[in-house]
């Protein structure tokens, strides 16, 4: 069983250059968008059509149904501190090797960003900030997992990345002798609830999973203080739910 499951993540690794330019597409659209004014996203869909056409992200995640489904393996790699602003976001782009695992699917991490306010809502439950972890197969298939992030107690792993993050648009910031690993933007407990949806962004690619984690992580009010005053607020409205049934996962 072990190296049925380590030929598999090697085996998505190896294909991730296969698929890195369906990937690359997502963040290089080559049309302007903004999270406001005649750019924003009422306008998405004149230039990115898939952000008009329905099963859509973010949703309010609400009238779930339970259900028991693969618990969530990241099997993240320590990596350097490697930062870009692209002007809509933050976000920390990862090496390869590092996968999470969903059941017999292994979808390899390729970055992960942030959005002030979170994008989610959990009922009528509203985050000031929600980390993103984007993940590609070898097929092409994308996952997501989402963690909500709530006003607490000063995390350690963001004391590491974020008086890293960069200021201006276009911006990178990359210092190889300064290590963080994904995992620990991570709460323990990972179960999680389950759709399918889309990129919050253009160009809004659907076919999306998403894995938006129940248990949220904590940030002191300075800490998301300082993402919002860089990102500024870059949260996608939420989308109409279009009939699509929303998974309570318990873990197997």
């Amino acid at each position: 069983m072990i190296r049925k499951h380590a030929l598999a993540a090697f085996a998505a690794i190896i294909g991730t250059a296969t698929a890195a330019s369906a990937f690359q597409d997502s963040w290089s659209f080559g049309q302007e968008w903004s999270y406001s004014g005649s750019t924003g996203p009422d306008a998405w869909s004149s230039i990115a059509p898939a952000c008009g056409a329905g099963m859509q992200s973010p949703i309010v995640i609400s009238g779930t149904e339970p259900a028991v489904m693969y618990r969530l393996e990241p099997l993240y790699n320590v990596t350097s501190v490697a930062t870009h602003n692209d002007g809509s976001t933050v976000r920390q782009n990862y090496a390869p090797g590092s996968i999470l695992r969903v059941g017999a699917k292994v979808f390899v991490l390729k970055e992960f960003h942030f959005h002030t306010p979170a994008e989610h809502q959990v009922l009528d439950r509203t985050f000031p900030l929600e980390i993103q972890f984007t993940h590609q197969a070898l097929s092409g298939e994308m996952a997501i997992v989402s963690v909500l992030v709530k006003e607490g107690g000063t995390n350690e792993a963001a004391e590491e990345l974020l008086p890293h993050l960069p200021i201006e648009t276009g911006q990178g910031v990359n210092l190889p002798n300064v290590k963080i690993n994904a995992r620990d933007f991570m709460p323990q407990e990972k179960d999680y609830f389950r759709y399918m949806g889309s990129l919050s962004h253009p160009p809004c690619t659907p076919g999306v999973n998403w894995y938006v984690l129940k248990t949220p992580i904590e940030f002191s009010a300075d800490q998301i203080k300082l993402v919002q005053g860089i990102v500024g607020t870059n949260n996608r409205p939420v989308q109409p739910r279009d009939n699509r049934i929303i998974l309570d996962a318990q873990s197997q």
